[in-house]
This record gives C-alpha cells, structure tokens and sequence, in this order.
C-alpha cells in the first residue's frame, strides 16, 4: 500500500521493494470495496509507479499461504492486467506493466535483489545459465491468458533439469 510520495522516498533512497501482485489478484476487489476505497485501493501494488520511477522492483508470493499453485506467470499476468479473479475488474490500470517490464520483475530485478545478479537474472557469458522455456511466447499471448502458459523445461547451471538433485553445486 505504498503511497506516491513513498515511491519517491524509495527512489531518493536507492531502495528496490518487491510487491506481491497476489494482493490485487485474490482481494483487490475487497480492498476496494470493504477496507480503503476504490482510490487508495487503485494505487495498492504500485509497481508500475516504481517502474515509472525507474526503480528496480521484484514480483513475489507468499505461497503457499495464498492456497494457489505457484506459478510465476500468474505474477506476470497480474502485473500486466492488475485484474482482480473475484469479479474480473481492474485495479489502477495506470499502473500496469508491459510484459517485459514484468518479466524483468521475476528474473533480472529479483536475481539482483537476491544479491546474485552476477550469476542469475539474464543470459550471459559466465552465468549460470539458469532459465526456462515456455510452451507459449508470452510477447503474443493475451494479456489474461499468460498464467496458462505452460513450461517445456527448465535449465539449472546449463543442464537441463530432471529435478532438483540434477542441480550443478557450485
């Protein structure tokens, strides 16, 4: 529930939050409805505001308390809609990403806020080579439907990934 001024504060301050777009997803409709009103509950998950900013930000969930499937998609499909699954409305449409924008919050920004942004986050010579395939392109995927987007596979240190014991230790 950031304010403006608060995102500004951030900047000012080189902070880089991380929001949860589960909160627009599963209660934004009773946000707005029962406990702060449609224009406080248009500006909650300000990511766009951050990325307005030009601050770095990350998407995350607190699952499995949010009784969902993760599915890191379903972050990304939040952030570009800001729809609400209760009754399908929109929340502060202002602030919504592009996809890209919100595929960076769940891969370059997160890996660098995690403090492993030299080996994570991006494809490059050196890294881990981290990274998963879709069955879908997200860039040509409804809006509303990139959630459904399925994984092919994912690869851990260069190598595909039957499970997490084929992870390379390093």
């Amino acid at each position: 529930m950031a304010r403006a001024d608060q995102i500004e504060r951030m900047k000012q301050l080189g902070c880089e939050p991380s929001f949860m777009t589960d909160f627009i997803y599963l209660y934004g409709a009773d946000y707005r409805d029962t406990l702060f009103g449609a224009p406080r509950a248009g500006f909650m998950v300000p990511v766009g505001a951050a990325a307005k900013a030009g601050i770095g930000y990350s998407l995350h969930t607190d699952n499995p308390a949010a009784g969902l499937p993760l599915n890191p998609m379903r972050l990304v499909e939040t952030a570009v809609t800001r729809r609400c699954m209760t009754d399908n409305s929109v929340l502060g449409a202002d602030l919504a990403l592009t996809v890209e924008e919100a595929l960076r919050g769940i891969t370059v920004h997160a890996a660098r806020q995690l403090g492993l942004g030299d080996r994570i986050g991006t494809l490059e010579m050196g890294k881990d080579a981290d990274f998963t395939l879709l069955e879908s392109d997200p860039y040509t995927t409804a809006p509303d439907q990139l959630s459904g987007i399925k994984v092919s596979e994912t690869w851990l240190g260069g190598r595909k990934n039957i499970g997490m014991k084929s992870r390379p230790q390093s």
